[in-house]
């Protein structure tokens, strides 16, 4: 009987592809040099994909997958922009208030701050961060504060730029310090 590895890039999936892969070997009762043989690759490959790697390559996976007797499937599945309830938003507040030293944050600013909710965050946050602000206020409400947030560094300002590009949208705020974006 083969077992499946998926990769869903949703925050719903039970099991990472580390996990998953460790997992397997154990139950196998494999090394990690049995396993990158089988596999044709090196056994610090496998323990890095086994020890929470981001950024895997598919044509390692479904050599992992195969040397797992394992079948490879990747699922992609539509984000919903769901309406946030009044505990996500409490998680959010949360989870954020350590980037709002001189402010305490409330839910209300989410709705009567988001400009400089998401500058703050896009400035000094991590990327669950911005995931959690971008699933509490929408994606769309996220995009639009985005493309409206100038108090960034350039380097963030420059990398957002290109975010929102990729979404098709152009930023709205134009800059006349000497770190302008260029038009």
């Amino acid at each position: 009987m083969l077992t499946i590895i998926t990769h869903d890039n949703s925050m719903n999936q039970e099991l990472s592809i580390s996990e998953q892969l460790k997992r397997r070997r154990a139950n196998l009762n494999l090394s990690l040099a049995d396993v990158a043989r089988r596999a044709g690759t090196s056994a610090a490959t496998l323990s890095r994909y086994e020890h929470n790697w981001t950024r895997f390559e598919t044509y390692t996976l479904r050599k992992l997958a195969t040397a797992l007797n394992c079948e490879f499937e990747i699922t992609l599945r539509p984000k919903s922009d769901r309406t946030p309830t009044a505990r996500t938003r409490s998680d959010a507040i949360a989870q954020l208030s350590r980037l709002f030293w001189d402010h305490t944050l409330t839910e209300d600013d989410i709705q009567k701050h988001p400009v400089w909710l998401v500058e703050r965050v896009l400035e000094y946050g991590q990327l669950k961060d911005i995931d959690l602000v971008r699933s509490t206020m929408g994606k769309k409400a996220f995009l639009k504060a985005t493309a409206s947030a100038y108090r960034v560094s350039p380097r963030t300002r420059t990398f957002w730029k290109h975010m929102l590009n990729i979404e098709g949208i152009t930023c709205t705020k134009k800059y006349s310090r000497n770190t302008a974006w260029n038009y």
